[in-house]
């Protein structure tokens, strides 16, 4: 006997999408989460974009998840009226040293499948955002915005709708396997709980390494080190008139210092890239003309006495810096061999946009 069909460690965007998608399929469901509330790690802590899909390699899974993720995403949002905003964005050229990127972003957004994207002019970047200053642009008008929180809300009303739960004050301390149904060990407050399930979901984020290692039955070979890399955010509490997202040229580790938007329109960038060792999510203020020397190269006329500290977030990468690109790495029983076990390593960026197809997917590794 199982107290539940599946338990998934992680309340974040990814852990809630697929708690959504196991209850909708009629299984028992417990989302167990550290934490007082969902999503307060990593997933309330970025720019809140919906990603088209652009800038990933071919092959990898971000590229395979990325773009229907996106059309599914404004689907949901629609559906069950999750505040977002198609803003479309311009990924932009500041030299003509940087065309050759940018046509290498648009073969590799093509091959993936990206809708609509397209290259356009100086001129026609000005037509629609004046202030921005490039020598070329990619026009993307998929790309957009959500206010996450709420997405997740509606993750855990059809959790809670289908008979399932998210526990919350819930730290996972271990797992055991005693033929085939996972013995899980959770402390509250109050006290320690054994639970059973014939499923085990490691969708813990940033804490996924630490809690694979307290998996038992699970080769340690089989567990990545998680590198930390921090994106600190500033804003201006501005609406400077601009409707679109302004992103530079990415970098290996980050998609660059772009020019983001709230659904209020109010202007914030971010985020930088700043290998951490701890997760510590203050915002120096010493970064702040780093900042500023990176946003003027495509906003010269910006003005420096806006930015103020905002706030930041970190990235579970599982190359580290100067090591390239870093891809989600999921693991299901094809991997470790262990029925009804999945492990998700190195869930960042497009990690929100592609939740729902991650969900699949976990889904399909276990049905």
């Amino acid at each position: 006997m199982t107290d539940f069909d599946a338990v998934i460690i992680g309340a974040g965007v990814v852990g809630l999408a697929i708690g959504r998608k196991l209850s909708i399929e009629g299984k028992s469901v417990a989302v167990i989460e550290e934490q007082d509330t969902f999503g307060t790690i990593t997933s309330s802590r970025n720019s809140g974009v919906i990603h088209a899909g652009v800038y990933y390699d071919k092959g990898s899974l971000k590229a395979k998840f990325c773009p229907e993720g996106n059309r599914r995403i404004y689907e949901y949002c629609e559906k069950y009226n999750v505040p977002h905003l198609n803003t479309g964005k311009f990924i932009v050229a500041t030299s003509n040293d940087e065309i050759e990127k940018l046509i290498s972003i648009y073969e590799k957004a093509i091959d993936a499948g990206v809708e609509g994207i397209k290259r356009v002019t100086k001129d026609y970047v000005n037509e629609h955002e004046p202030l921005v200053d490039c020598v070329e642009a990619l026009y993307v008008p998929t790309t957009g915005i959500v206010d996450q929180n709420a997405l997740m809300r509606s993750y855990i009303g059809e959790i809670e709708d289908s008979g399932s739960n998210v526990v919350f004050n819930s730290q996972f301390i271990k797992a055991t396997r005693n033929e085939n149904v996972f013995e899980i060990v959770i402390a509250t407050s109050v006290e320690e709980t054994k639970i059973k399930s014939g499923i085990l979901i490691n969708a813990s984020g940033l804490y996924a390494e630490k809690n694979a290692k307290k998996l038992d039955f699970l080769d340690n070979s089989f567990i990545p080190k998680t590198y930390l890399a921090k994106g600190n955010y500033f804003e201006t509490g501005k609406d400077l008139k601009i409707r679109h997202l302004i992103y530079p040229i990415p970098n290996e580790a980050s998609l660059g210092l772009h020019l983001g938007l709230d659904l209020g329109m109010q202007v914030r960038f971010g985020p930088d890239v700043e290998w951490v060792d701890d997760i510590d999510y203050k915002v120096n203020p010493n970064r702040l003309d780093a900042f500023y020397n990176d946003i003027k190269k495509y906003l010269p006329h910006f003005d420096k006495s806006l930015l103020k500290p905002g706030y930041s977030g970190i990235r579970p990468k599982l190359k580290n810096k100067g090591e390239g690109k870093s891809d989600f790495l999921i693991q299901g029983s094809e991997m470790h061999s262990i029925k009804g076990m999945v492990n998700l390593f190195g869930i960042e960026s497009p990690g929100l946009t592609s939740s729902l197809v991650i969900a699949d997917y976990v889904y399909e590794l276990i049905a």
